[in-house]
């Protein structure tokens, strides 16, 4: 436990230090923001277009728009950033044993009382923070640009309140929830790559390729895509929590996880993180630092 500790404070100081993170973590944060920009752009378009078609006819100018609904563009944005820092942590993590046994890093630490599992535990700790610091960064940036373009409330349509403001803000906690676990076991996954990589590159290139190849072909799968923590993260070929939530948001009433694949979701990654860790741990056991 101790060996895990230190590797896990030298990386955590080493991490925090360098430039790479600082962009990412802005990077993350303007992705989450543009979008929702993006999102009161096409908004204010719509008008618009309205306005030019009414002209056109001869019909009476429409009223201008108000604000609209913060909690979609919100959504949206989130389900943006989170896309780009899931693979920003897939490239950290792949990266972390690779380039560090190509340095002579690893055997470095292992002369100085860590052990070799403790190489891959302490890292494996490392995606705690990182992973909440990932939903925490792209959940704010994308939570204040939108109120500063729309406004926070219930959906309502035609008068009527669809969604209320509380059902909203639990599909925000639930969201949160869904997202944390698979964002784990990407982190994990990225370490197994890594513990059977030559170098951090050929690490990095062989982590992205599976992992894009998944979400590329998962919709072969059909429902039994789910039993992959992959399916679950926020993507461009988009099955998440996250993006039901978004769904919701807008007025979809069938949007939404059933219990059971919500309970999937929130379960199968985990034994599935613990295997990579266990994994990642046997290879580093193996191969020669």
């Amino acid at each position: 436990m101790k060996g895990t500790l230190i590797v896990f404070r030298s990386e955590w100081y080493r991490l925090t230090r360098t430039r790479a993170t600082l962009f990412a973590a802005f990077f993350v944060a303007s992705v989450a923001s543009l979008r929702v920009f993006a999102a009161w752009v096409a908004h204010q378009a719509t008008h618009t277009a309205a306005v030019k078609k009414a002209l056109a006819a001869g019909r009476e100018v429409p009223e201008i728009l108000g604000p609209g609904n913060a909690f979609a563009p919100f959504f949206d944005g989130w389900l943006a950033g989170l896309t780009v820092g899931t693979l920003l942590l897939l490239i950290f993590s792949s990266r972390a044993l690779a380039s560090d046994l190509e340095a002579g890093m690893l055997r470095l630490s292992r002369t100085r009382t860590c052990s070799r599992s403790s190489l891959v535990l302490g890292r494996a700790l490392l995606g705690v923070p990182l992973v909440l610091a990932t939903l925490i960064i792209s959940a704010l940036a994308a939570a204040g640009t939108a109120s500063l373009f729309f406004d926070y409330g219930p959906f309502i349509e035609y008068g009527d309140v669809l969604v209320t403001m509380e059902e909203l803000q639990g599909e925000v906690r639930h969201s949160f929830l869904t997202a944390l676990a698979p964002l784990l076991a990407t982190w994990t996954f990225g370490l197994l790559v890594s513990s059977m990589s030559r170098s951090g590159t050929s690490a990095v290139g062989a982590g992205i390729a599976v992992y894009l190849a998944f979400d590329l072909f998962k919709e072969v799968l059909g429902k039994s895509q789910y039993w992959i923590f992959a399916a679950f993260n926020p993507s461009f070929v988009d099955n998440s929590y996250m993006k039901e939530a978004a769904s919701m948001a807008e007025g979809y009433s069938d949007a939404g996880f059933s219990e059971g694949l919500y309970l999937q979701n929130l379960v199968i990654p985990w034994p599935e993180a613990i295997l990579f860790v266990s994994l990642a741990s046997f290879v580093i056991y193996r191969r020669r630092l």
